[in-house]
């Protein structure tokens, strides 16, 4: 019968001691990982002043201080909180946040807030016909150069940034948006527009 040397037997051990030790970390990473929302990431444009834009208005620009030949600058809405919203017509969850956005507009649109979609990636009749079909009635506009959407470091639709009275940008929410939620935002923004 033969024996096992002592020698080998421990680093048989050991062996098998490292590999279930990187095993239990690399569960720990994956689990981590997992548990993470990226809805969550904070934007490192939070508390700065949000980049001025120039986008072509759509619709709903009646609603807006002023439009100079249908083009619609951030400036202009200087001493309101706005809601900037990103999106496509052909973003399955815009489609879901329409509706949400429509909410909250109806509800704020007398008090000081601004809500404007901006459609990114998108055609002009494309950005309308999805603006109508969900029944928008905030202002809505398209980026279609891209530079509003790279000067706020958009990664995706639907995203939404809220800037404050005095052109900062207080929030960033990735993904779909709830009336409910922009309520919470919007009443906390209003009441401390000096806080970062």
């Amino acid at each position: 019968m033969p024996t096992i040397r002592p020698d080998k037997n421990r680093r048989h051990l050991a062996v098998t001691a490292i590999l279930v030790l990187l095993c239990a970390g690399l569960f720990l990473i994956l689990w981590k990982g997992l548990s993470l929302n990226p809805m969550a990431i904070k934007s490192s444009q939070i508390g700065k002043m949000a980049a001025d834009f120039q986008v072509e208005s759509l619709d709903g620009a009646a609603w807006l201080p002023k439009t100079q030949n249908e083009k619609i600058f951030l400036r202009d809405l200087r001493g309101r909180l706005v809601v900037l919203n990103f999106w496509a017509s052909w973003c399955v969850s815009c489609r879901e946040e329409a509706r949400e956005l429509e909410t909250f507009w109806q509800r704020v649109r007398e008090q000081g807030v601004i809500v404007m979609g901006v459609a990114i990636q998108d055609t002009p009749e494309a950005a309308r016909d999805f603006a109508k079909n969900h029944d928008k009635s905030y202002p809505i506009a398209i980026d279609s150069t891209g530079k509003t959407s790279l000067d706020y470091g958009v990664s995706g639709v639907p995203e939404t940034f809220i800037i404050d009275k005095d052109g900062f940008i207080r929030h960033k929410e990735t993904g779909p948006v709830t009336a409910e939620r922009l309520q919470n935002l919007s009443l906390k923004y209003l009441a401390s527009p000096s806080d970062p």
